[in-house]
């Protein structure tokens, strides 16, 4: 099933790596990727979308969110 998921994050270097890292891990290709700076307050967004099977889209969820930096995950299925 295709997710979009929002994260997030202190805007730190590394935590896109990171968030990379997990999905190359689990061989899921980001299909469509955006990330960027919240104004000046030291906050990133990272928006990806991704085929990611339903029995593992929550485990791979809560590794995400282990990521220090990381404040909140959001996600959805992509209606077709």
């Amino acid at each position: 099933m295709k997710y979009t998921v929002d994260i997030v994050t202190e805007n730190k270097p590394g935590v896109l790596y990171r968030i990379a890292g997990l999905l190359t891990k689990r061989k899921i290709n980001i299909e469509r990727i955006n990330a960027y700076t919240v104004k000046n307050n030291g906050i990133s967004k990272i928006f990806f979308t991704a085929e990611i099977e339903d029995r593992i889209v929550d485990t791979l969820v809560k590794q995400i969110y282990k990521i220090i930096e990381v404040i909140e995950i959001k996600y959805h299925k992509v209606s077709h």
